[in-house]
Parts: structure tokens; C-alpha cells; sequence
């Protein structure tokens, strides 16, 4: 299989087929063309580019191929929030099949749900739960974050103190979580500055945390989690690997919050949070509230982005970003 690079990597991981994808980074890439000369400059057949042309076109990504004309790639905001929609309910299908899949084991072995296995907090002990969690960590946690919080304040001392020891830290947030202006600047913010690894998609299945692949704590609804302030603290059974590939399955396609270590030549931090947030999927309006900036400053700095990268839309912003790694 053909290595793929970053952008088509990332398109294929929303839902989108493997070639498609590689054909729409190269028609942004290179312009207009027609199936046939798609064909000669990927080195591929030429049915298999029509193939995937059509693809794109059903998606609204691409023109649809007429005899002797080229193929345009079109804005693919719509379609990308389609597949990342899709994508969601598989997150949330895994979730359930989990469940369900711990339930046959314990059925069918005789293992009874106990403190052995799989214990239920209640709201008086799940917050207290969480910091003594992340406290014994050794190697490196790994989590799901999105609302309700039932912590009092929304700093994170004991993540903070994990990443200072070398703890590594992975988490996906929800978007709403993101969009909490507060939490945004007293939680998730200083906590990237520290060295977590950040990612956000629309919206994540469960509320998760797994410490060095020995525990997990989890609320399988953050509705439930809400009204019945419950959450299970799962040990080593079949269950654990289980909810470990779902993190996984929701890091490949969430977007990246934190820098890869790319070069900043031309933009300044606060520019490079501008672009986190707004790869995120955040407004104007959000991210003005979040860096504690005017809406007017956020276009300011969006158009002075613009004028640095040459881009002509913010797509093409977002596209160089990632290039020089800023996201």
C-alpha cells in the first residue's frame, strides 16, 4: 500500500477512500485536470481515477467528469462534517459493542461485576477517583473529555504535576469543551502549554479516562453521567483493551490542538492558538472569547495570516498550517 501523505492521511481517517483522498490533495495541489492526466501524474489507471472522481462528485468534493474536461475540487466543508457525523456514530456504535461484549464475558465466565472488575462511584467519590487516578499514573494516561464536570474549579494540578514528572498525556475533547471559553483558558490551555497532547472532534461517546492501560474510569453517557452523577471504574478484564481502542479510534480523526514542533517563522503564539481553535471548529465569535481578544482583533490576525501564507480562503489557510506544522 502506497504511503500516504499528511493530508490525505487525515481525509482517509474521516471515512473518505484511501485514492479518493490522495486524488483531492493532488487536484488542491495541482489544480484542474482532467481524469486522464490525473491518471498519467499519479501513475495510476485511468478507470480507477474516474472511479474515485466519482466519489468526490457524490460527496460534493469535485466536479463531476464530462468527456475532455477537467475535474475542479470544490469547498469540502460539507462534506467532511458529513463524514465526521458517520464517523461519530461508529464511535458511538464501539461504545455500545463494548458494553456488550464485557457482558458476554462476564455471562459466559461467571465473573461477577464486582470490585474485582468493575466497580460504580457515585457522585461523591467519582471526582476524588479521578485526581488519585491520575496520581498513581506511571506511563501515561489517556482520555475522553467532555461535559458535564463535576470538579469544583477547572484547574488540573494533578495532570500538570504528571507532565512535569514525564507522564504522557493524550486527550480528545469534545468541541463544546473547547468552546468553553473559562475551561478553554484555565484548564485545557495550561495544560497544553505543560506538554499534553491535545486533540478535538465534534462531540466524543463516552467520558474516559485509561491510566498506564491498567485502569479506566468511564460514564458510558454524559446525560446519565449528569442525572445520576455515576461512573464505573473498570480494572483489567476484556472490557479495558476494548475501551483503549475506542480512544484510539477517536484520536486518529480528531484534529490536533497542540503543535508538532514545526517552524513559527512569521506568526507569533498568540496567531498559533488563533489557528488551534479555529481548526477546532471554533467561530470568530468563540475564539475572540477564548484568547480574551476582540472579534476585530481575530479577523485582524485571520487576515494577516492570509497575507503571511498567501492563502486566498481560510481552507487554504488551514491547509498551510498543517504544512508548516503551526497545528
Amino acid at each position: 500500500m502506497v504511503a500516504l501523505e499528511p493530508l490525505p492521511l487525515q481525509l482517509h481517517s474521516l471515512g473518505l477512500g484511501e485514492f479518493a483522498a490522495e486524488v483531492y490533495a493532488h487536484l488542491l495541489h495541482s489544480g484542474a485536470r482532467t481524469p486522464e492526466a490525473l491518471a498519467a501524474e499519479l501513475d495510476r489507471p485511468v478507470d480507477g481515477v474516474r472511479g474515485a472522481v466519482l466519489d468526490l462528485a457524490e460527496l460534493g468534493m469535485a466536479t463531476l467528469p464530462a468527456p475532455e474536461q477537467a475535474v475542479s475540487p470544490l469547498d469540502p466543508a460539507s462534506a467532511l462534517a458529513l463524514l465526521a457525523r458517520r464517523r461519530e456514530a461508529e464511535f458511538a456504535v464501539a461504545a455500545h459493542s463494548a458494553i456488550a461484549r464485557y457482558e458476554t464475558y462476564r455471562r459466559g465466565t461467571g465473573v461477577v461485576a464486582g470490585p474485582e472488575v468493575v466497580e460504580v462511584l457515585t457522585d461523591d467519590t467519582v471526582q476524588r477517583a479521578v485526581i488519585e487516578l491520575q496520581q498513581s499514573a506511571v506511563h501515561r494516561v489517556r482520555a475522553l473529555d467532555t461535559a458535564p464536570y463535576g470538579a469544583p474549579s477547572y484547574d488540573n494540578p494533578a495532570e500538570i504535576a504528571n507532565l512535569a514528572r514525564g507522564v504522557v498525556h493524550r486527550v480528545v475533547y469534545a468541541q463544546a469543551s473547547v468552546e468553553d471559553a473559562q475551561r478553554y483558558r484555565q484548564n485545557i490551555q495550561p495544560c497544553i502549554a505543560a506538554g499534553e497532547q491535545a486533540r478535538v472532534v465534534a462531540s466524543v461517546p463516552v467520558k474516559l479516562m485509561i491510566v498506564d492501560d491498567r485502569v479506566a474510569l468511564v460514564s458510558f453517557s454524559s446525560a446519565d453521567s449528569d442525572y445520576n452523577r455515576t461512573a464505573l471504574l473498570v480494572r483489567r478484564c476484556s472490557l479495558l483493551p476494548a475501551l483503549a481502542a475506542l480512544f484510539e479510534a477517536c484520536w486518529r480523526v480528531a484534529t490536533p490542538l497542540t503543535g508538532t514542533g514545526g517552524s513559527t517563522h512569521g506568526i507569533h503564539s498568540g496567531e498559533r492558538q488563533l489557528l488551534r481553535l479555529l481548526a477546532a471548529g471554533a467561530t470568530d465569535e468563540i475564539a475572540a472569547r477564548n484568547l480574551g481578544i476582540s472579534r476585530r482583533t481575530v479577523t485582524r490576525r485571520i487576515e494577516r495570516l492570509m497575507a503571511v501564507t498567501g492563502a486566498t480562503s481560510r481552507f487554504q489557510l488551514a491547509l498551510k498550517a498543517v504544512e508548516e506544522r503551526w497545528i
